[in-house]
């Protein structure tokens, strides 16, 4: 089994779980419009998914509350870190192609 976000529906709450085979780790719960942060952050595949989990949490709670979707400030620092890490990966890869 792959690496994958889970989310978890009771009742008013929603749990997002990064599951692997060895394990799950909760990352995130919302429940009435607060968002509390459940993960330890073992490497950067769980760094990933809790960011991607607050992403969407943020995003699911702007849709209930605002008409309008506003690009939210820290955005531009979320995708400049994923710019930047694929940057690495890809300088890493063609060290071991060596």
């Amino acid at each position: 089994m792959p690496a994958a976000l889970k989310i978890l529906k009771e009742g008013n709450r929603i749990t997002y779980i990064y599951t692997t085979e060895k394990e799950n780790i909760p990352l995130v719960s919302v429940e009435n419009g607060v968002i509390r942060l459940k993960a330890r952050i073992e490497n950067n595949e769980v760094a990933f998914a809790l960011i991607a989990a607050l992403r969407h949490a943020v995003r699911q709670m702007k849709v209930k509350t605002e008409a309008f979707y506003r690009r939210c400030p820290i955005e531009r620092f979320y995708w400049q870190f994923v710019r930047e890490y694929e940057a690495m990966e890809a300088v890493e890869a063609l060290r071991q192609d060596e």
